[in-house]
């Protein structure tokens, strides 16, 4: 957390761009609103050298045209999320292409990329949540709660155990929804956001306003 922070503070000083920087496919790593991790579909981003860009979400597929500025990218598009029809202060960071900008409350936002040769199969998602995970943090109305020891286990087939020192507390059949990188758990219909900040995994319940921290075990 502390690196992707001190990238987007060197923004203000950051060299002119170059076409040749930016050129490539990139994957949506990390996004903040307000500093605050925010979840969002499986997001790549085209650019192309012509002046044009594409961007592949589990919502939609879209494209339009960019123009670079000293610092800037201007993307003009349909994007009704408006993250691509606005302007973003950019910086390649090897491997991370970093944008930071206002979305239409005003609210800032920072987005992380990471270069990519292509755009992964929806198996390879499903084969990432696939284990056995720690649950050490819950994020309630976005306040932190530290979780006593407990695991989260899902296997190849979707059944998933929850235990703790006690024992087991829930199990049941689980679907992962690659597509949407979503994972149902069947028992009480619940849906849960899936996306991986680093090496950890996230779950978030829009309805309930929860978020849980996990971190693989082995």
């Amino acid at each position: 957390m502390k690196n992707f922070s001190l990238a987007f503070i060197i923004l203000v000083a950051c060299q002119p761009l170059q076409k040749e920087d930016l050129v490539g496919l990139w994957e949506l790593e990390t996004a903040l609103r307000d500093k605050m991790v925010v979840s969002d579909d499986a997001t790549y981003l085209q650019i192309h050298s012509n002046g044009s860009y594409s961007v592949s979400r589990t919502t939609g597929d879209m494209s339009g045209v960019y123009q670079l500025g000293e610092t800037k990218i201007y993307f003009q598009g349909a994007d009704t999320k408006g993250w691509f029809n606005s302007p973003w202060k950019a910086q390649r960071v090897k491997d991370h292409l970093l944008l930071a900008g206002r979305d239409e409350m005003n609210r800032r936002i920072e987005l992380k990329f990471m270069k990519v040769e292509q755009i992964p199969a929806f198996t390879e998602f499903e084969k990432q949540v696939v284990g056995k995970w720690e649950m050490f943090l819950m994020m309630k109305d976005g306040i932190p709660e530290k979780i006593p020891t407990t695991f989260m286990t899902i296997d190849d087939t979707g059944s998933y155990i929850i235990s703790d020192t006690t024992g087991i507390r829930d199990q049941g059949q689980s679907v992962i929804n690659t597509r949407h990188h979503k994972v149902i758990f069947e028992r009480d219909d619940t849906h849960w956001d899936v996306w991986f900040w680093g090496k950890e995994l996230r779950l978030l319940n829009k309805e309930m306003d929860i978020q849980y921290h996990l971190k693989r075990v082995g």
